[in-house]
């Protein structure tokens, strides 16, 4: 009986440290992600317009 409450508490926090592992790899992934599309909207903001009547091109529209 011991041997297996000790099993399982080791289960236990063998699963609680893959989860907060999981989770901090996807706070990085989210954070590179909102990083790549700050600069392709930055991008975006100065593009020039392809008409040539305005000075930029306004994506948001």
């Amino acid at each position: 009986m011991e041997m297996e409450i000790a099993s399982t508490a080791m289960a236990m926090a063998m699963d609680n440290i893959q989860s907060s592992l999981a989770v901090g790899m996807l706070k990085k992934t989210m954070d590179a992600s909102e990083q790549s599309m700050e600069a392709i909207t930055e991008m975006l903001d100065n593009m020039p317009s392809p008409d040539g009547r305005g000075t930029v091109l306004d994506m948001r529209v």
